[in-house]
């Protein structure tokens, strides 16, 4: 982030105090339809045309260092291998042999100079994919190998993180991404190592998860501790940022930040958390605020100077989510050996918080498919959620989403840029 971004998501939050009303001109949500959570028609609609069309989380780069090494990736419905040729770019590929169907690996991951189908042997160039060989390929008839390649998808690395997409036409990553590839640069992504995966399935829509950790207008309601909370919502700045994605910065309570030597939520302190290792560069906003970035459909990000997690949420079927968060940090130790004291309490508290969420998701989904439930109002602190549900209908297409399930595209003028 510019010291001129800092400052001007501090007068922002300063606004947030001293408001008594969303700013003139906000628009007035309608209630968001039910049978975006419950009805198989929009579920129908999401897996047939948002996530064939969205940019996805598929691992880290240093997960494939070497030539050869790979991963599959099986999260966006079909089946897929992510691997770096020997020529150190990373590609990815449809895990679908083109004679039978069968896979080309088996293994989650590995190292193999050639793709190679364990079923009849049919064997792909992990560079470009082209059929290498088919065992006795006289007996194919007019068997044109140049139109057997394994089916490409486009993979993109940012700051280590690789990316994949259905698409073959979408947008850059670069470009989904949009300012958060400038103003997450400070973090170093890089030179960040994996600390540790923890994983969870929760019986609610995919969205209700989401929605979730796009608003702290819950935060002293769930997450209050003895009566207080960490954060003091009623000054926390939305950014809505293009394509669906955001950007949260929250200030602390007077508890939190009276504990750092703070005089007040705006007096930033160059916070250090002992026994961590500190990415340097990230500026002192960040280190006495939350601050969350979130890329859409599936990822959020609540970043700080000594690591922090992506959390992202897989639809495994309408009532049903696995939920993934994969903490990055600066290490000084090998997570093979074990966690430090200290790094596990950190993962320990993080999956209270989690849990505290996910206390609260299940009872939802069963509320959201009561006749009791006549639509989901949503306020002006929550309108990264409506910003979320504008995105969701673009990517489906707005006229292919019936009008009672869809809703209105009112936020265009507060998106910044």
């Amino acid at each position: 982030m510019t010291p001129e971004l800092v400052a001007r998501l501090t007068d922002q939050m300063r606004h947030e105090f001293d408001r008594d009303a969303p700013p003139p001109g906000f628009p007035a949500f309608p209630d968001i339809p039910i049978g975006r959570f419950t009805s198989d028609e929009f579920w129908d609609l999401e897996q047939a045309h948002l996530w064939s069309s969205c940019w996805v989380l598929a691992g880290r780069s240093e997960d494939i260092a070497e030539p050869g090494d790979f991963f599959t990736f099986d999260d966006l419905v079909h089946p897929m291998i992510v691997i770096r040729g020997r020529d150190g770019e990373v590609r990815a590929y449809y895990n679908t042999c083109q004679h039978r169907g069968a896979p080309v690996v088996r293994v989650a991951s590995g190292n193999s100079r050639l793709l190679r189908c364990q079923y009849h042997s049919w064997s792909y160039d992990i560079d470009d994919g082209h059929l290498v060989s088919v065992p006795d390929e006289r007996d194919f008839v007019a068997l044109d190998k140049a139109e057997r390649c394994l089916p490409k998808i486009r993979c993109e690395v940012w700051d280590n993180w690789i990316f994949v997409n259905r698409d073959a036409g979408a947008m850059s990553l670069r470009d989904w991404l949009g300012p958060i590839v400038d103003e997450m640069s400070e973090f170093q992504g890089p030179t960040l190592r994996t600390v540790a995966r923890q994983s969870e399935i929760v019986p609610c829509n995919w969205k209700v998860t989401a929605e979730a950790f796009l608003e702290v207008y819950h935060f002293r309601h769930i997450h209050g501790r003895g009566g207080e909370s960490l954060l003091d919502n009623r000054g926390a700045t939305m950014g809505l940022l293009p394509n669906g994605c955001s950007r949260m910065i929250t200030p602390f309570s007077k508890g939190s930040y009276s504990a750092l030597g703070m005089n007040d939520w705006s007096d930033y302190k160059h916070v250090v958390i002992p026994g961590f290792a500190d990415i340097t560069t990230v500026n002192d906003m960040v280190r006495c605020t939350s601050s969350a970035y979130g890329v859409f459909p599936n990822l959020i990000t609540p970043v700080a100077a000594y690591g922090f997690p992506f959390i992202t949420f897989w639809p495994i079927d309408k009532r049903t989510t696995r939920i993934d968060w994969t903490h990055y940090a600066p290490i000084d130790f090998d997570p093979a050996d074990g966690l430090p004291p200290h790094w596990q309490a950190r993962l320990d508290n993080f999956a209270l918080i989690m849990q505290e969420d996910f206390w609260n998701m299940a009872p939802m989904q069963r509320s959201l498919e009561s006749p009791a439930m006549r639509g989901v109002p949503i306020n002006y602190q929550e309108r990264r959620i409506w910003h979320f549900h504008e995105q969701i209908d673009r990517m489906i297409g707005i006229d292919r989403v019936p009008e009672g399930l869809r809703v209105p595209q009112l936020l265009a003028d507060w998106v910044e840029g």
